[in-house]
């Protein structure tokens, strides 16, 4: 059964749906059958309402932060789960071209003004409520340059250190920088993001050399993998600067498991960190550089 948000609107005249008066369980089950923006709108209409959503943990696949670095066109993607589709909203100033040229986006500072919650930015105020009222399969990061789970890519006024979003969350399944075209970010904000922005994931371009640099020097201690895809046009020899390489620790036909791969036909290599000896292995293939933080569960499972 399927419950859209327009058959709860109510006028003097007509017949009140009642759902707050339903039981527990028959409350829930409505909720859950309920789209996206249907359920985001029943969550505004009161501090009850807001945490019946919460409750019943509508399950959404995953929610994109998405920060350009380049011009103020920061948005939000969410992908259900129901249909696979993604609603887009725009965290822009309605005015920018990206919302003129994409009627289907939808404004962010209007959803925003729905949310009865004290805040003097609308941003944070929306990507708060919408982390705590649907429950995300993955959580993403994307910093990028000028065109797009969080993605980098800053040039104007507002530092990196200060955005709106290290308030709301710091802890993504996914991060990307420079996703879609090379993204260059100063030391700084890099050492900033890797220090303060915790991910399992990091998709990176040419910032790999320096992360892995900052691994093996241990100023980077919970890493455990990371992937650079060559489509983004960083050279291996930018990757591998510096780095001192060893043979590697697994075979070609054991780096089919480790790096889901049918063929393995690149260049197998380890590094090492320095304070404490943890290998990581490093291949370098026609898809790109991925890297393979070694504990020593993981190498017991292999059987090294």
């Amino acid at each position: 059964m399927i419950f859209s948000f327009k058959e709860m609107d109510e006028t003097p005249k007509s017949r009140k749906f009642g759902l707050l008066k339903f039981p527990f369980a028959l409350r829930e089950e409505v909720i859950r059958n309920m789209e996206f923006m249907d359920a985001f709108h029943f969550s505004t209409l009161s501090k009850r309402s807001k945490r019946l959503v919460h409750n019943a943990k509508l399950r959404t696949h995953s929610i994109t932060f998405c920060l350009n670095t380049f011009v103020a066109n920061d948005k939000i993607i969410v992908e259900t789960i129901k249909d696979g589709k993604c609603v887009m909203i725009s965290l822009a100033d309605p005015r920018e071209s990206f919302k003129r040229k994409n009627p289907d986006v939808i404004d962010g500072r209007k959803l925003a003004n729905l949310i009865n919650e004290p805040s003097d930015d609308y941003k944070k105020k929306l990507s708060a409520h919408l982390l705590f009222i649907f429950h995300f399969k993955e959580t993403i990061l994307h910093i990028e340059k000028g065109v797009s789970n969080v993605h980098f890519e800053r040039n104007y006024t507002e530092p990196l250190t200060d955005f709106f979003l290290w308030d709301v969350r710091k802890t993504f399944d996914f991060v990307s920088i420079g996703w879609g075209s090379p993204l260059f970010i100063s030391s700084e904000d890099l050492k900033f993001i890797l220090e303060t922005i915790k991910s399992n994931q990091y998709y990176l371009g040419k910032q790999i050399n320096i992360l892995l640099k900052q691994w093996i020097n241990g100023q980077i201690t919970d890493l455990e993998s990371l992937i650079g895809y060559k489509r983004y046009n960083f050279p291996v020899d930018v990757i591998l600067d510096g780095l001192v390489t060893m043979d590697p620790t697994i075979t070609h036909e054991q780096a089919k498991k480790i790096y889901s791969r049918l063929e393995v036909n690149g260049q197998l290599m380890d590094i090492q960190r320095k304070v404490d000896g943890q290998l990581a292995t490093v291949l370098l293939d026609e898809e790109g550089c991925s890297v393979f933080m070694w504990n020593e569960k993981r190498l017991a499972e292999l059987g090294n």
